[in-house]
């Protein structure tokens, strides 16, 4: 039928095609993209219209529509369209896409199979079984789609090294939660003051902490080895001046093997007014180093108390572990009930433990035949087991092994069927939480009420104010602007002595934050081009050179005057600046990539093999200014070619340098020698003639001109990070429904969040 249906679509636009389009791709087009020559590695005399039976050259025209939309081509070197002929090429290449799109409904384009990847495995973990220790130390990092996305159904393969490790975390897991024996000894210790006097790092021990006095306690023997624990103490700040830093405190749990402190932060917190607070914070021991015991200069368990910046003052600290309430703790009976039917028909528990358990790991309901499998395991294992406990944790095992938990499974169909309650419970939970539905959710799905529009919007509304929706800021975050980026650049110390590489955690939370800021409060999502406002902490703040933020912890900063034009928007923000650096000075080619890709859904394409590095071009290459650096490539026709749609975009952002600072000089070392200063040159030539100078022309011409791109570019990742998988041509009428939705909203983030997950295409298979 499709076939048949694609052959009509080919009869019916051959005459117009002939008559009307192809006379004008032969004036404008074909000389670059034709028989002789193919620039950017594009033909278009002998590009197939059968957007049908070639997807590859349907994409190529949908490519071709968007820069026919945007200007950017005919390139501005090259005759202009006439608006006539520009309409009748739009109005083609719309009616051939768009009938294309519904001869293709039902087919292709879906993920059937998501593993789940590191972040979702370990929050799914958590929920499920009520300990939040790390699940994935050993696992192999997760794989990037092309798209830039780790939740990519198409990259998240399974090899049998990878089951290995899930059976391995599954087998640790349960060891925690599932527990034999007598109750553990607990320990409970107070300190008025530190236990070392002299400490490691020219460390002093002290109840007055900061700069190089901390608080240190050590345990040498009594503390336990595993399990939640909870340290309670008094402390107040030791207020300055009106205008100094908020003291802030840092409780940290480790040893010490030797010349070296292994330490984790427990919790850090302002301690803002100078009045004595008593604090309480919990932690389980699985997540910090522990000494081994009987080796090591400094045996034991290691409490510290640090402050920076100010001074905070401990009045005492008290250590309390393993923390139960009662034996077996909570965790272990929710799984494994009190009953007296355990004792009475040992087969008919485990059905019972398998029958609740189950649904729950597997996010669906079960049926008779899957408890009964594993009930059959469990007898197996029993007889051959030295203990209850250790045969049914292996068939729970089994059920944490097995695709049904490891997989986001939607039995495959061959037309799109809407998706059933439970499965779009699933896909919401792991698209806003990245993890397993809580009961809230499961409950409306074994109702039905999911599937009711406004219902369904309900539960988007509730799930974005619950804190676990952070995980959607960050992992959305990360994964649409590549924040991880900042930490692969090694900052070059040559040029940035003073810089401290904990700025990096700090640049990428601005981001996260700012993110979550729109989202939380639904602003528009112009703010991403260009803000009054953005989200910082003192430390940060001082290094953008804004006054008057005193915490460290992070809030909203109004951005005005030369500051406002100077910061505001995501391209000004040091992640973003410091991930496209070479850690020594700005990289153009990166920054302009990174607008093009991330913010305009456009990515170049990847350059041709044999590019010689900038550095390797040309004699005392260093001492040249950027623009004439990029000249060398762009006397290569082929180089050139691709550069014109790039360099601009990148020559706006040269007013930052490669840790995101503004600058009016680029300094350079030529040879490792004497420093150099040149002018910053940020005047830029775009790819549709336009030009601007310097990030507030840039965000401004990004706004006037490109917003409706953008708003595209978002919508699409959206969908992308939603839906796990990368989209296609079939998904064009609903990205464009939804683009028009969103841009009507103003932009509004949290509404396009609700619109999506509202959609036929989330709803759907």
């Amino acid at each position: 039928m499709v076939v048949m249906f694609g052959a009509a679509i080919m009869a019916k636009a051959k005459p117009e095609f002939e008559q009307k389009v192809r006379p004008i791709l032969v004036r404008h087009c074909f000389d670059c993209h034709g028989a002789e020559k193919q620039k950017g590695k594009l033909r278009l005399d002998t590009l197939s219209r059968d957007l049908l039976g070639d997807r590859r050259a349907a994409e190529t025209w949908h490519d071709v529509r968007s820069a026919l939309q945007l200007g950017e081509m005919p390139p501005d070197d090259e005759p202009e369209l006439s608006a006539e002929d520009r309409r009748i090429l739009l109005d083609w290449l719309k009616g051939l896409i768009e009938q294309a799109n519904r001869a293709r409904k039902g087919d292709g384009g879906r993920v059937v199979v998501r593993r789940l990847n590191r972040v979702e495995y370990q929050n799914t973990m958590r929920d499920l079984l009520g300990i939040d220790v790390s699940h994935t130390t050993d696992f192999p990092p997760d794989a990037v789609s092309e798209d830039g996305m780790t939740n990519n159904g198409s990259a998240l393969q399974m090899t049998p090294i990878q089951l290995e490790y899930y059976l391995a975390a599954a087998r640790k897991a349960l060891d925690r939660v599932i527990v034999s024996g007598s109750e553990p000894r607990v320990f409970i210790h107070r300190f008025d003051q530190s236990t070392e006097k002299k400490w490691v790092n020219g460390i002093k021990g002290s109840n007055l902490v900061g700069g190089k006095e901390e608080f240190v306690v050590r345990m040498k023997k009594d503390y336990p080895d595993d399990g939640v624990f909870r340290v309670r103490l008094r402390v107040r700040g030791v207020v300055g001046k009106e205008d100094a830093p908020i003291p802030h405190m840092r409780l940290m749990v480790g040893y010490r093997p030797d010349t070296l402190q292994m330490r984790r932060v427990l919790s850090e917190r302002d301690l803002p007014d100078g009045e004595w607070r008593e604090l309480e914070f919990f932690g389980h021991l699985a997540n910090f180093p522990m000494p081994v015991r009987g080796q090591g200069k400094f045996p034991g368990l290691v409490v510290s108390v640090a402050a920076d910046p100010g001074q905070a003052e401990v009045e005492w600290l008290e250590f309390h572990g393993p923390l139960f309430e009662s034996w077996p703790p909570a965790t272990h009976k929710r799984i494994l009930f009190e009953s007296d039917l355990r004792d009475r028909d040992e087969l008919a528990y485990v059905r019972e433990v398998v029958q609740r358990f189950l649904p729950r790991a597997w996010r669906r309901p079960v049926t008779q035949d899957e408890i009964g499998r594993l009930v059959g395991f469990f007898k197996t294992r029993r007889a051959e087991s030295p203990s209850f406990e250790e045969a049914i944790r292996e068939t729970l095992v089994l059920a944490l092994v097995s695709p049904s938990f490891l997989f986001l499974l939607e039995p495959d169909s061959r037309e799109v069927r809407p998706l059933d309650a439970y499965e779009l419970a699933a896909r919401l939970s792991y698209f806003l939480w990245s993890s397993m539905p809580d009961d809230d959710l499961t409950a409306v799905a074994a109702n039905g009420a999911l599937l009711d529009d406004e219902k369904l919007r309900a539960q988007v509304r509730r799930m974005l104010v619950d804190p676990r929706a952070s995980e959607f800021v960050v992992q959305f975050t990360n994964q649409w602007l590549d924040l991880e980026a900042a930490e692969r650049v090694v900052i070059d110390k040559k040029f940035y002595r003073e810089f401290d590489p904990e700025m990096v955690g700090d640049m990428k939370r601005e981001t996260q934050e700012f993110f979550g800021e729109i989202l939380r409060h639904n602003l528009s999502a112009r703010n991403f081009l260009d803000s009054d406002f953005t989200m910082l902490n003192d430390r940060l703040a001082r290094h953008y050179g804004i006054e008057g933020v005193r915490s460290r912890e992070f809030q909203r900063v109004a951005l005005r005057g030369e500051i406002g034009d100077r910061r505001g928007g995501l391209l000004t923000q040091a992640a973003i600046l410091t991930g496209a650096s070479s850690g020594q000075d700005s990289n153009v080619i990166k920054r302009a990539v990174f607008v093009r890709d991330r913010l305009l859904g456009d990515p170049p394409d990847p350059p041709p093999p044999n590019v010689p590095e900038l550095e390797t071009a040309k004699p005392d290459f260093a001492r040249l200014p950027i623009r004439d650096q990029l000249a060398v490539h762009l006397k290569d026709e082929v180089c050139a070619d691709c550069h014109r749609g790039i360099d601009g975009w990148g020559h706006a952002l040269e007013e930052y340098d490669a840790i995101g600072q503004w600058r009016s000089k680029v300094v350079r070392i030529p040879g490792g020698r004497k420093k150099i200063s040149l002018p910053v040159d940020a005047q830029a030539k775009l790819p549709d003639g336009r030009e601007v100078t310097g990030a507030a022309e840039l965000k401004r011409y990004l706004l006037s001109h490109r917003e409706e791109q953008f708003a595209r570019a978002l919508v699409e990742r959206i969908a992308t990070y939603g839906l796990g998988r990368t989209l296609g041509l079939e998904d064009e009428e609903i990205l464009t429904s939804l683009t028009g939705e969103f841009i009507a909203s103003e932009l509004r983030l949290r509404d396009l969040v609700e619109s999506f997950a509202s959609s036929a295409m989330f709803r759907s298979k």
